[in-house]
């Protein structure tokens, strides 16, 4: 009984930091991902075009030819007046066809995005002891939507000293530049209440517009916190640092990303190549770093919180990937 009660003790005492979570099992079952090791994207230079051609200046017209080429007439000895001479031009240069330029052809992304994913991560305060799971699930439809699902809580013997559950949801169009979210909505329910929280992305007034009532200035290609895992994939990622405007539902953020080297990591699926991301943060601030999987498209495959101060707050790590194209 008294290692009992210290066990519970203990998980009680860990489970007071940030809130894990896990989302109900998705009806619909996916095949599993094939793992292929994968080049990055590389930036696509726009085509050359050939200079258009030079046009030779025009000959300057004779003094005795007029604005019109034709040249005055003139009186004769015999006081009658001589009928005109000919009309004389000048020599108009040959006028070639202007040069039709080759149509910019949007270049489409290294690793695009599947019409249907479900990702599952272990959740874990630090970076060892499991509280919970957590489900992703995406969503491409033919006319272009999308729909991007998390559904987080406690389990386990955590579940017992705090309640916690979390629904996320992202939506909007994809493009060959990616996502491109309209709405962003989170419900969470905790022992102190529920919270909702809203923001729409108005796109042709370039706003962003908060349930609180607040608005905002909406950069272009603007994420928010869940599609932004998502967006990655779609990015040139052969430069050092990668800057992203993202919105968490209250306020917005800019994001710089610093591209690490590949690195391989250990998860449940086995040892995986992955090029890590991590935010750029002053001392006292929060971080997050993340890892993109080489050989699963670069989806997120880990995910790390940094405390305010510089400890590692909690992880999720991939433990199953199921995609799916119809």
């Amino acid at each position: 009984m008294v290692a009992l009660a210290v066990s519970l003790l203990i998980h009680a005492v860990l489970l007071f930091g940030p809130k894990l979570i896990e989302l109900p099992a998705v009806e619909v079952t996916l095949p599993p991902l094939t793992a292929k090791l994968e080049a990055l994207p590389a930036v696509n230079p726009a085509p050359k075009r050939e200079p258009p051609p030079k046009i030779a200046p025009k000959a300057p017209l004779p003094e005795s030819v007029a604005a019109v080429g034709i040249s005055t007439p003139v009186l004769a000895e015999s006081g009658v007046i001589a009928p005109p001479e000919e009309p004389v031009l000048s020599e108009v240069p040959e006028q070639k066809p202007p040069v039709q330029e080759e149509p910019v052809v949007e270049s489409k992304p290294a690793h695009p995005l599947p019409k249907q994913a479900q990702l599952t991560f272990v959740v874990y305060k630090g970076t060892n002891f499991s509280v919970g799971e957590a489900r992703h699930r995406l969503d491409i439809k033919a006319d272009g939507s999308y729909t991007l699902q998390v559904g987080m809580n406690t389990t386990g013997i955590a579940s017992l000293f705090k309640t916690y559950e979390l629904n996320q949801q992202s939506s909007g169009t994809v493009s060959t530049r990616g996502l491109h979210p309209d709405k962003f909505s989170e419900n969470k329910l905790t022992s102190g209440g529920k919270q909702t929280l809203t923001a729409d992305f108005d796109w042709k007034n370039k706003q962003l517009n908060f349930s609180s009532g607040s608005t905002t200035t909406l950069p272009e290609l603007t994420q928010d916190m869940l599609s932004f895992m998502y967006q990655l994939s779609q990015l040139p990622l052969d430069e050092p640092i990668v800057t992203i405007y993202i919105s968490n539902g209250k306020k917005l953020e800019r994001y710089a990303l610093t591209v690490g080297e590949e690195e391989e990591i250990q998860t449940r699926l086995g040892k995986l190549h992955a090029l890590p991301l991590r935010k750029v943060h002053a001392p006292g601030e929060e971080g997050l770093e993340i890892w993109l999987g080489l050989e699963y498209r670069l989806l997120p495959v880990k995910i790390r919180q940094i405390d305010r101060s510089g400890a590692i707050a909690g992880e999720m790590v991939i433990s199953e990937i199921r995609v799916s194209e119809e």
